[in-house]
């Protein structure tokens, strides 16, 4: 690809989900020299790397669930499946399947899968609010990390994870969750469509949990500790391997206005919340 082409394609983030998590892809392997998680980082000391940050969001997350040695899990939105793959190596689940309705990240995932050379793992092109590909009562664990803010329908996305998991299984969604009650008119609300945007607030998702039966044992707002691991987003740009003057300069404004508009939307219209539970028997 060209220097025009790669610039149109960076302008053409912000025009749909499918580009933004392409685009999202490539950036992050060039800052990080390999494909890294999607979902944000979280801050456990000062001077951190980006892939740390990531670390530490999941490794918290897992923790928070819960012992999963042996068990099959599920993680829904599983993006590139590196996060999947991070968990199979340092949680010794028996199995892992990963759903993602976007097919770019899943042709990444099967591909790094053979690379690496892991057996007990899935990646499947599946929608999170039908999950025809799982069957109903097969998973003892459910995740859902940075996902769920694309569901046009939660409530069909809470009833699915119901339906997968065993009796007493464990689940866990982290979501940024909206601290505004407008959804915007016009020109926003638009955008919102076109990046498949539905965000809800503390209340419905409480009330939906019991709707749909499922026990929520506890939740934590991380939202600080998210805005920290950003900290110092400047020093990893600067530290990338240069590729020319002018792809350097559209690469750091991409990066640069990406974070700044996730970090402004983090301290003043989200909150970033991760919510624990379990299926009632």
């Amino acid at each position: 690809m060209n220097l025009y082409q790669q610039a149109i394609d960076l302008i053409k983030t912000g025009t749909s989900f499918r580009h933004f998590y392409r685009n999202m892809n490539v950036t992050l392997k060039r800052l990080n020299g390999n494909y890294t998680m999607l979902h944000f980082p979280m801050e456990e000391k000062p001077e951190q790397s980006f892939i740390q940050g990531q670390i530490n969001l999941t490794n918290f997350c897992l923790a928070s669930l819960g012992d999963v040695r042996g068990l099959r899990l599920l993680e829904i939105g599983c993006g590139n499946g590196v996060q999947a793959k991070y968990i199979c190596q340092n949680y010794d689940p028996a199995f892992v399947t990963g759903i993602d309705l976007n097919p770019d990240n899943i042709n990444i995932a099967q591909s790094q899968q053979k690379i690496r050379n892991i057996h007990n793992m899935l990646f499947l092109v599946d929608d999170a609010q039908e999950l025809n590909q799982i069957d109903s009562g097969s998973m003892d664990a459910v995740i859902c990390i940075e996902s769920a803010f694309h569901y046009p329908d939660k409530e069909k996305f809470l009833k699915q994870l119901w339906r997968v998991l065993k009796p007493g299984g464990r689940f866990l969604v982290a979501d940024l969750l909206t601290t505004v009650r407008s959804k915007g008119t016009g020109i926003r609300r638009l955008w919102k469509g076109k990046m498949e945007l539905n965000h809800w607030n503390v209340d419905l998702y409480q009330e939906h949990f019991k709707k749909c039966f499922l026990h929520l044992k506890e939740s934590f707002d991380i939202t600080e500790r998210v805005i920290g691991g950003f900290r110092g987003y400047q020093k990893w740009i600067s530290e990338i391997e240069r590729t020319g003057i002018i792809r350097d300069f559209f690469f750091k404004i991409f990066y640069t206005i990406t974070i700044e508009w996730l970090l402004f939307l983090l301290r003043y219209r989200r909150r970033y919340m991760v919510f624990v539970g379990i299926k009632s028997i």
